[in-house]
């Protein structure tokens, strides 16, 4: 499930992945964001807090803060 078209594109060209913080077993996880979105590069992991396209919140924090609005 993503939030926008080029997120998804993204996905299917291996560049982000959606799983659980606590599903990645191997690789460097590069920040400390409660997220399932991460940008990989190589064996980093890159969690991110908004969609780089469509501005979405990604992030647990930032989707429950908007959610209380």
């Amino acid at each position: 499930m993503s939030c926008c078209g080029e997120l998804e594109r993204m996905v299917d060209m291996d560049l982000v992945r959606i799983t659980p913080l606590g599903r990645i077993s191997s690789g460097r996880i590069v920040t400390e964001i409660d997220t399932d979105y991460f940008f990989v590069f190589g064996s980093s992991w890159v969690g991110m807090n908004y969609c780089p396209f469509c501005g979405r919140a990604l992030s647990r924090g930032l989707w429950n803060q908007e959610k209380k609005k």
